[in-house]
């Protein structure tokens, strides 16, 4: 499996590296870690060549000293880590990088989810939006300082796009210190008419069920430990956060369409309103080369 984790040194980029060290990976890793080089322009100043030279290597000691505390993270596992040093605009090398080097999966630090963010977006979210792979973003949850298993929230609805998601999981030796709650957000249609047209939610949460039931069994190949769960909300992107509020989830995996056009406007409804509300790392799951 091809990963490639974002760095720039900060507390959300070691956090993640810390997160993906710690996934219990079933097959041989091929780690690439991009750190963006953050050299500031330096038109106008004097001795600008000399400086900007002094900069650059400064900046390429500081890549070097964080791969050494990474593979310190990944030592005795299952992977091969190289590094790369890109420049120029943090989301767009991302992306990019991810292509050239056919990740399978992106794992990223997320700044935080202010009123900002919300409103603007952030690399995270250009990332999650503009990336054809599958994308992680993390958020710490105290995981890191705690002795218990890995709490993942897998999310499910009518869409293929969850197809990628049992996929994706499936690529990680989960085992029993892992505690996967499925969960499906049922909302009522709604349809414009000037004739009343009944919907009958009973029949729907009861056939969702079902459903969620079936991946139920999907899931149990990974961990022994899984709950289902059929919530009625009228906002899915709100019942997935609250769920994983309520339920104090490390992690909520969710589908997604590829790339392109289409990926970003979809990822405008529920899988963009979880990223940046979340409380938890998500972690958006995509057949990768999907346009």
């Amino acid at each position: 499996m091809k990963i490639l984790l974002a760095t720039d040194g900060s507390q959300f980029a070691e956090e993640s590296a810390w997160l993906l060290a710690h996934l219990p990976h079933a097959e041989r890793l091929e780690l690439t870690v991009l750190y963006i080089s953050n050299i500031p322009n330096l038109h106008g100043v004097a001795n600008a060549t000399e400086l900007a030279k002094s900069l650059q290597v400064a900046d390429q000691e500081k890549a070097k000293s964080l791969l050494v505390r990474i593979k310190k993270l990944f030592d005795g596992a299952n992977a091969t880590i190289t590094l790369v040093i890109g420049e120029g605009h943090v989301g767009t090398q991302i992306v990019r990088t991810a292509e050239s080097q056919k990740s399978d999966l992106i794992v990223l630090g997320a700044i935080g989810h202010s009123l900002f963010e919300r409103m603007f977006g952030s690399t995270s979210d250009f990332v999650a939006t503009h990336a054809r792979c599958s994308v992680l973003v993390v958020r710490p949850t105290g995981l890191r300082n705690a002795n218990r298993p890995i709490h993942v929230c897998v999310a499910y609805d009518e869409t293929n796009s969850t197809s990628a998601v049992f996929g994706q999981l499936a690529q990680f030796g989960w085992g029993a210190n892992c505690r996967m709650e499925a969960v499906s957000i049922v909302s009522a249609p709604y349809t414009y008419s000037e004739i009343p047209i009944p919907f009958d939610i009973d029949e729907i949460i009861a056939t969702r069920k079902k459903v969620i039931e079936s991946k139920e069994i999907e899931l149990r190949e990974l961990t022994p430990v899984v709950t289902t769960n059929v919530i009625e909300s009228s906002h899915v992107g709100d019942g997935l956060v609250q769920f994983v509020k309520e339920n104090k989830s490390d992690v909520i995996v969710l589908g997604s369409t590829g790339g392109g056009l289409l990926s970003a406007l979809l990822l405008g409804s529920v899988s963009r309103y979880v990223l940046r509300h979340a409380g938890c790392s998500v972690w958006i799951a995509r057949k990768n080369g999907l346009a």
